[in-house]
């Protein structure tokens, strides 16, 4: 699951670079924490940051195709912190 997450983050820093330079450079980053072995405090500060990047997309065709593969990366970093959690 870390490893189809780290290839969605990618992929999703590589489709915003031609919406917003900042919102790519947040994907950027998430794809950077996600790249070791990332604790439940990581996997938190991503979530957060992808939901910041939701919120900030501009309306638009391309935005709404952006959409599809942040809301897949948000999904499989909320599965990795459910898997994460303590009984």
């Amino acid at each position: 699951m870390l490893d189809e997450a780290t290839l969605e983050a990618r992929r999703l820093a590589a489709s915003l670079r031609s919406i917003d330079a900042d919102l790519a450079e947040s994907a950027h980053a998430v794809w950077l924490a996600l790249e070791p072995t990332p604790d439940q405090e990581t996997l938190m500060g991503c979530a957060a940051t992808l939901e910041t990047v939701e919120q900030r997309l501009p309306p638009g065709t391309l935005a709404a195709l952006v959409r599809v593969r942040l809301s897949r990366l948000q999904g499989l970093v909320n599965a990795m912190l459910d898997d994460d959690l303590p009984p």
